[in-house]
């Protein structure tokens, strides 16, 4: 069992990917968007996990809450559970004008940009 998102390898049914939301109030409606074969696991501080299915694969939802510790947290003990493959889903801010919102961004590289006023 795991000590922040308590979960274990038997809870996850041999899942190998995990969505990321970092709210936990959009973990079940994540969950029951990709199946309605879905069943609540657990929930403590920033973390809620269900399991939920895309074809004969079960996929964890698991929220992040806000910010780098949490997310690093959660993945470092998930990766310890077996998971393979992360896929963070979430808001993000954008510098770039062309882009609308909503837009679906697929994040490969980041910045890190600090702007000065004045």
């Amino acid at each position: 069992m795991k000590y922040h998102i308590k979960l274990d390898t038997e809870a996850l049914k041999e899942a190998k990917i995990a969505v990321l939301p970092g709210d936990p109030g959009r973990v079940e409606k994540t969950a029951r968007r990709l199946s309605p074969d879905c069943s609540f696991l657990t929930s403590n501080r920033e973390y809620t996990s269900w399991l939920t299915k895309s074809g004969n694969e079960n996929i964890l939802i698991c929220s992040t809450g806000i910010g780098g510790p949490s997310l690093s947290i959660a993945v470092e003990e998930l990766a310890a559970l077996g998971i393979k493959y992360f896929i963070r889903i979430g808001t993000t801010g954008t510098i770039q004008p062309h882009i609308m919102i909503p837009s679906l961004i697929v994040t490969t590289g980041a910045v890190r940009l600090a702007l000065r006023s004045g």
